[in-house]
């Protein structure tokens, strides 16, 4: 089955860290029931941008994963998909787009973000943006 519907209600983007650092996407709310399941078959599509050398230099990383928590402020916040995306600077060259479609577990909580994590001298990023969305 194809999961190719989307909603821009349900699309949440982040500009990346400007220095080694976390950013976060805005929550996605999966409106689960009081058991926390998921009823809709739905996929949640994370997208990394291709970044330039100056922003991700040689040997450079940017990490996506993905978190979710039963608060919306992400008060106790659990990793649901650790390390699910890592682009890494090479050859002069920055990195390339990046992309992951997860297919979300029946006991995912209710408030679903990606974060990225950019390490240790990276360039300012700021200019690009990571991309959580849930496909139908």
């Amino acid at each position: 089955m194809a999961f190719g519907i989307k909603d821009a209600a349900l699309s949440k983007s982040k500009a990346l860290p400007a220095a080694a650092g976390s950013v976060y996407t805005d929550t996605l709310d999966l409106e689960s029931g009081s058991h926390g399941q998921v009823l809709a078959p739905c996929e949640l599509h994370v997208s990394a941008p291709a970044l330039t050398t100056t922003q991700l230099p040689d040997t450079k990383t940017m990490t996506y994963s993905v978190e979710h928590d039963t608060d919306p402020a992400f008060g106790t916040v659990a990793t649901l998909f650790p390390t699910v995306i890592v682009q890494t600077g090479s050859g002069g060259a920055g990195a390339v787009a990046a992309d992951v479609r997860l297919r979300l577990p029946l006991d995912v909580k209710r408030y679903v973000r990606a974060k990225a994590l950019g390490g240790a001298a990276i360039g300012d990023c700021s200019a690009s943006s990571v991309t959580a969305e849930l496909c139908f």
